[in-house]
């Protein structure tokens, strides 16, 4: 079978009613999948450890941030101008996210130094740290508002999409903190125990949120998209990723875990199962865009 190419398949995509949306879901666009995730949960990670004074949470969380910030400059066509995009701070949420996503990392890179070289708690240390936590807020916030702006495609274009991003930003950096914490030596049982009841409310909560967001499509076009997550080509992902990995399994071993003994092993096992739902969320978002039909 002779591949289609992307600029071929998106001359093909003006003679439907109905056109896909692929920027932001295939090629290179899986970067940007990629990037809101690791910010998401990096950010949620960093806010969680910060407050809870856990350095190994404040390293991870700082470093899937770095990550996601590179995989974002990948996904550009010109990387090096990626400073262009802060010019627009009052109009765009891209260059809003941008800019408090460059003073997220600038504060906690700083204040990750001072806390390894044991510089002790100084008004500068105060200030990057709530600095950090402000950024790291704002990064979990910022990219349901990104997808919301997408006025062309109804699926996106809801107050519902930011509430369910943010949630499962959140979910995510808890998720992190579950298996950091896991790990031998690391925090112990008791606040293992803590991130995974704060872990299952957050899920409970996202399983509404999916219920009513795919339920709620109001229009012809969102209909559609509705349909291809239930019964089309992201039914798979969906179901598979963000049903059964990302919300089925968490929650049932979490509810488990926060009420009996759960061997350690599975409760790690179900928060990298989460991990990979919340992923599985935002390609199932993103691959089942469409815009509304051009007028004729």
């Amino acid at each position: 079978m002779n591949r289609i190419e992307p600029h071929q398949a998106r001359i093909a995509d003006l003679g439907r009613p109905f056109r896909p949306q692929r920027e932001w879901a295939e090629g290179r666009g899986l970067l940007l999948i990629v990037a809101h995730f690791l910010t998401g949960a990096g950010a949620a990670t960093w806010f969680f450890a910060a407050l809870r004074g856990f350095e190994a949470g404040l390293a991870a969380g700082f470093a899937l941030v770095a990550v996601g910030g590179l995989c974002h400059l990948l996904f550009l066509g010109r990387p090096e101008r990626f400073w262009r995009m802060m010019a627009n701070v009052a109009g765009s949420w891209i260059s809003r996210g941008l800019a408090g996503m460059v003073a997220f990392l600038a504060a906690a890179a700083a204040y990750l130094l001072r806390v390894q070289f044991d510089a002790g708690e100084t008004a500068f240390s105060r200030t990057l740290f709530v600095v950090s936590l402000l950024g790291a807020l704002w990064i979990v916030g910022y990219k349901g508002f990104v997808w919301a702006s997408g006025k062309g495609i109804p699926l996106w274009n809801t107050p519902l999409i930011p509430v369910l991003y943010i949630a499962y930003a959140l979910r995510a950096g808890t998720a992190v903190l579950v298996v950091l914490e896991s790990a031998p030596g690391a925090g112990g049982l008791q606040m293992s125990l803590e991130a995974v009841k704060l872990w299952l409310a957050i899920s409970t909560a996202v399983l509404v949120l999916v219920y009513v967001s795919v339920m709620r499509g109001s229009g012809v076009t969102a209909l559609r998209s509705v349909e291809l997550l239930l019964f089309g080509r992201v039914a798979l992902p969906f179901y598979a990723g963000a049903v059964a990995l990302g919300l089925v399994v968490p929650i049932s071993v979490g509810g488990f875990a926060a009420f009996a003994a759960v061997p350690s092993g599975l409760i790690v096992a179900a928060a990298v199962f989460s991990l990979l739902g919340d992923l599985s969320i935002i390609y199932c978002i993103a691959r089942a865009g469409l815009y509304r039909p051009l007028p004729v």
